[in-house]
């Protein structure tokens, strides 16, 4: 776990990079490590990963001192649980639409008595060889960061009660789902859903907590950061494309 680096840098109001992953590779996860990357994340959700592949490229993370982030398949304990200990630094939450939606991801996420977690010497707990137990899951409770991932329009009003969730860290907005929930299916540029994200953004940021949007490029990326974005995704697919795009175009011209 790494979620204390990564906490302060929220706290800080600074730009986290975060690069997903929807596919299997330790040896680009390790790649990785010595960029300037700040969290890996995995898509478990809609990516073709399993809590066995998640752990290799979780324990890969940890060797370069890298935090890593899942979204998990959905909100439910037993999911949770088996992406938590492998040792993830946090988890992305998908559809988070009511407070209950946050605590429930808060409450599966830390060990009593702040939740619920079950323990059972996990992988997290270094097998038991560094830290005691109890010292273990003062850690855990410490570190470990729970995102909520904001894609459904029915959240709007309930976003205050959301984010007066203790133990949430963030939101991520899913502007495609979002789009979707609001009638404009696969536009997130949409000038209604536009203003959405804004007012969930000024919200976020009036309460203390980051928001994060995905970005295509770093054009984009800037858009999001000026507009009080602090958690830029970024996927690794559309970062090669544009890279080998760019440098094509660069070498071509005579």
């Amino acid at each position: 776990m790494h979620g204390e680096q990564l906490r302060a840098r929220l706290k800080a109001d600074q730009v986290i990079l975060n690069l997903s992953l929807s596919f299997y590779s330790p040896s680009l996860v390790e790649i990785l490590g010595y960029s300037d990357v700040d969290t890996i994340f995995l898509d478990a959700e809609h990516g073709p990963f399993n809590e066995a592949q998640c752990e290799d490229l979780v324990r890969t993370a940890d060797l370069a001192g890298k935090p890593v982030l899942i979204r998990v398949p959905n909100n439910e304990d037993h999911v949770i649980l088996r992406y938590l200990d492998i040792g993830t630094t946090g988890l992305i939450i998908p559809r988070v639409t009511t407070a209950d939606d946050a605590r429930r991801a808060v409450a599966a996420v830390k060990y009593g008595p702040q939740g619920h977690r079950s323990f059972a010497s996990p992988r997290a707990a270094s097998y038991g060889l560094r830290e005691s137990s109890t010292d273990y899951i003062a850690r855990a409770n410490r570190e470990t960061v729970v995102i909520g991932l904001f894609e459904d329009i029915r959240g709007l009003e309930n976003l205050p009660e959301i984010l007066a969730v203790e133990g949430l860290d963030a939101l991520i907005i899913g502007p495609y789902d979002l789009s979707f929930s609001m009638g404009h299916p696969a536009q997130p540029g949409h000038p209604e859903v536009q203003r959405v994200i804004d007012q969930v953004i000024a919200a976020c940021r009036a309460a203390g907590k980051a928001t994060g949007l995905p970005a295509g490029d770093a054009t984009v990326a800037r858009q999001h950061v000026e507009r009080g974005c602090r958690i830029i995704s970024l996927s690794f697919a559309s970062f090669l494309v544009n890279a080998t795009r760019d440098f094509s175009e660069r070498i071509r011209k005579i």
